[in-house]
This record gives structure tokens, sequence and C-alpha cells, in this order.
């Protein structure tokens, strides 16, 4: 993506007016920012929600398996002198399996909201791409910037085509 300023840059040098919003005639261009169509977008926002939700829901879980396993913890330290050797192997044992499962459980809810997060961004893009397409072509556009991934310090709020995108998503 870092060749793409590079691009705009050798062509302006080449003399290449931009024509953006009635301006001189010459290569158009545009911004957007897939993150904010994301966030803005019905389908963005419905994503969020039930990512937040699940989120919620697990992390209730967390605690409670952390409770219980402090609570484990509490009862084998305080009835560890009264325990024979075996017993107290044995429940040692028995807390440790269990904070292992836990911690499986940590792991497995992290790559869980991971892989559903990962789904919803993807299914957005197959979306996203001929929004994009399609107010470009409508804008009579020849190159948009991505503003999240391109380097992009600064410009012009006026070539921003985020909004568009969002209206175009919610039209299919």
């Amino acid at each position: 993506m870092k060749t793409l300023p590079r691009l705009l840059l050798a062509l302006m040098a080449l003399g290449l007016p931009s024509q953006v919003h009635g301006q001189t005639p010459g290569l158009r261009v545009a911004c957007f920012s897939p993150q904010r169509a994301f966030a803005e977008s019905s389908e963005g926002r419905a994503a969020v929600a039930r990512l937040s939700t699940l989120r919620d829901e697990k992390t209730r879980a967390i605690e409670q398996k952390n409770d219980a396993l402090q609570a484990q913890e509490r009862a084998l330290e305080q009835s560890s002198s009264l325990l024979s050797e075996s017993a107290r192997t044995q429940r040692t044992n028995d807390v440790q399996k269990f904070r292992v499962d836990v911690q499986r459980f940590i792991e497995d809810a992290q790559a869980e909201l991971l892989r559903i997060q990962r789904d919803a961004e993807s299914a957005f893009l197959v979306r996203l791409k001929p929004a994009v397409a399609r107010v470009a072509q409508d804008k009579g556009l020849q190159l948009v910037f991505n503003v999240d991934d391109s380097g992009i310090v600064w410009f012009d709020p006026t070539l921003d085509i985020t909004s568009d995108v969002v209206k175009q998503i919610a039209l299919k």
C-alpha cells in the first residue's frame, strides 16, 4: 500500500492535476476508511453488538470459573494440614487440573471471539468491495485510497467517500 502515495506523487509531478468535486480535469482521487464504514454501517454495528454480548457472557463465565478455582484453592489450603499425604496430593492434583481447565476455557473463549470477529469482518469485506467500486464508478474516480492502511497523514475531508460507501452498502 505504500506505493499508492508514491504513485499519486509521481502522477502529480507529471503535471496531472487532481479533479475532485468540480476541480480541474485530470486524475480523480478520493479516500475512505473501511474501519469507519464498518463502525457506521448497520451490519457493522450489529456485529459489534453481537461481539459485545458474547464477550460479556464469556467474561461472566470466566469470572465464575476463577471464583470456583479460588474457592478450591482456599479449601485445599485450609484443609491441607488435616488431610493425609495421598489425599492432599489428590486434592492438589484436582486443583491443578481445574486451573488448567480454566486457562483452556479462557483461551477457547478468546479464540472464539477472534474467529467471530474475523468472520464478521470477512463478511463485511465481501459487501464493502463492490460498494466502494460502485461509489467510485458513480463519482468517476480513478483512484481511491484506504486511509486506514495507506500511511496518509492528512487529506481534505471533501475527498472522503466513506459515508457514500456506507449508504451504498445499505442499499444492497
